[in-house]
Order: C-alpha cells, then sequence, then structure tokens
C-alpha cells in the first residue's frame, strides 16, 4: 500500500479527499458529483475539495470523474417559479439563520430552490440578495484595493491590527473566510497589505495652478515656452496607503481633540490637509493630518 505524507497544515491527503469523491460517484451511480451532492454525502467539506485542487471542476478531473455542468444541482422547472417566490425563500433562510448575508452553502441546505437557479435568474447571487434587502458578504471579481479599504476601516476602527477572530460584521463589511479565498490565508492578506501601503506613491498629477489668479495670456515671445506649462501638483485627495499611513503616524486619533473610533463609537476618523490644497497645500505626509468629523466640520466652517 502506498502512503503519502499529508501536506503542511492539512488534515487529510490529496488521496484521501480524491477517493472519497470517486466513492461518492458510485454510491450514487453517477459519473459526476454536484457540489449539493458531495455536501450530503462526502466524508469533506466540498470548500476542502475546491481549496485543494484549485476548484471543483479540478476535484472531478483529479478524480477521473465527469465535469459537472451544473455545480449545484437543481431543476430546470426552477426558471417558472415566480421571481417574488425565490426572493422571499432568500428572506425565510436570512431569517431562520438570523443572518443579513447569507452564502450560497447557507441556501442550499436550507432553501427550496437550486442557488445556481436563482444566481442565473438575477444575474449573480449578490444581485439576488440585493433584491432581497440582504447584505453582501463577499466581493466577485473585485481588486486587492477593495479589500484592504475594508482592512484600514477596521484597523482604524480598532486602533490596531485587527485579528483573525475580529473579521466580522458588523465591524468588518467581508468576513473572513473572502480573505482566505482571495490572498490564502489571513495573514497573507495582512503581509499583501503592508506591502501594498509601504509602496511608493504614485507620481503627482499635472494640475494648472490657477488658484486665486488672474490668468493673463501672454505673447509667446515675452515669456519662455517652459513657462507656459502648468504647475505639478499632487492630487487632492489622499489614496488609501496616505490614508493609513497618516492614520498610523496619528495613533488613529484626531490630532485636535484626541477623540478615536477605539474609545468613542461612532467616531469618524478624516484625513486632512494643514495648509488647504486650495490654497497651494499639497497632499503629501507632511502636510497631512488625522482629523474626527466633528474637528473637520468646525476647521471648515472656519475657512
Amino acid at each position: 500500500m502506498k502512503f503519502e505524507l499529508t501536506e503542511s497544515g492539512n488534515q487529510f491527503s490529496n488521496s484521501e479527499l480524491t477517493q472519497d469523491l470517486i466513492r461518492v460517484a458510485t454510491l450514487l451511480n453517477k459519473k459526476s458529483v454536484t457540489l449539493k451532492e458531495y455536501q450530503e454525502y462526502g466524508n469533506y467539506s466540498y470548500q476542502t475539495q475546491k481549496k485543494r485542487f484549485g476548484s471543483w471542476f479540478k476535484a472531478l478531473e483529479t478524480a477521473g470523474l465527469e465535469e459537472s455542468k451544473r455545480p449545484w444541482g437543481g431543476d430546470l422547472s426552477e426558471i417558472r417559479i415566480p421571481e417574488i417566490q425565490l426572493i422571499e425563500d432568500i428572506q425565510r433562510v436570512a431569517k431562520k439563520l438570523g443572518k443579513n448575508a447569507i452564502t450560497i452553502a447557507e441556501y442550499e441546505d436550507h432553501g427550496k430552490y437550486g442557488s445556481s437557479a436563482i444566481s442565473k435568474r438575477f444575474g449573480g447571487w449578490n444581485k439576488a440578495k440585493v433584491v432581497a434587502g440582504l447584505e453582501i458578504g463577499r466581493l466577485y471579481n473585485s481588486t486587492d484595493e477593495d479589500y484592504f479599504e475594508n482592512i484600514l476601516h477596521v484597523w482604524q476602527t480598532l486602533g490596531r491590527q485587527p485579528k483573525y477572530q475580529e473579521m466580522v460584521a458588523p465591524l468588518s463589511r467581508l468576513n473572513v473566510s473572502s480573505y482566505e479565498r482571495k490572498f490564502g490565508s489571513w495573514r497573507s492578506a495582512l503581509v499583501r497589505f503592508i506591502e501594498y501601503v509601504n509602496k511608493k506613491d504614485d507620481e503627482a498629477t499635472i494640475e494648472p495652478n490657477i488658484l486665486n489668479e488672474t490668468i493673463k495670456i501672454p505673447f509667446v515671445h515675452d515669456i519662455p515656452s517652459k513657462n507656459l506649462k502648468p504647475k505639478k501638483r499632487t492630487n487632492r485627495t489622499a489614496n488609501l496607503r496616505q490614508r493609513f499611513r497618516v492614520m498610523k503616524r496619528d495613533d488613529f486619533r484626531c490630532v485636535l481633540c484626541g477623540s478615536s473610533p477605539a474609545n468613542k463609537p461612532g467616531c469618524e476618523l478624516h484625513i486632512d490637509h494643514i495648509l488647504p490644497w486650495s490654497q497651494g497645500g499639497e497632499t503629501v505626509e507632511e502636510n497631512l493630518r488625522t482629523l474626527c468629523s466633528d474637528c473637520n466640520l468646525g476647521r471648515s466652517n472656519k475657512e
């Protein structure tokens, strides 16, 4: 008998997972297995299969099974079900679970219909949840910066590096499982985030310096052509990297009153120009500071 070392950090070997897929297919007398069928008869989680082999289709291929054309199963007759019934059932499952956002797997466990039919009807699972008035717990086809923006929000709310178990609603808009799917692990997501914020900012964009000045159009022979070029300025709005670095430097507190989301619920932090951008101040860390919304609003009213 051939023995395999269990992969680092994994409880089951590839061979054990593959053999279990074959067992379920044999049990059902089928050449393929849907996610729903494996969830019911498999010895492991279908998520384990997907994560180990890269996708459900890759897992089936490794086991020598055919590709499942309808991974979640479902009845084609469901296309005739009124949309209102589908939405009401999504809402019913959410209420049963006491959650504002439910996953496909959770709906498959408790719903009356196939999630694939619902996704097709509304153009995606997230769109169906929006129609049902539920929250979106996972971002699809999103950039790394979308995920980093959420990390920044949680980090500034806590005033420190967030922990694995803290990445849940309502503090985090995205569950930690979303980061695991995107980056492989929560630790890897944090490493990528820090690498991102440590990168050098993009070069300043060019914007004409026409502030508080009367524009005169000179004759070309009066002024050298190089002086006709607009002054190079930074963007007015601080990017995510700058926002994080400035807030971290200021200990995620308002530099005027000391308020912080960590000690004052509802406190919202803003990035403010010390010398206003409208007066020539640049968007560089030396000219940026952290203010709470109250202090920032008060300062704006005085200007």
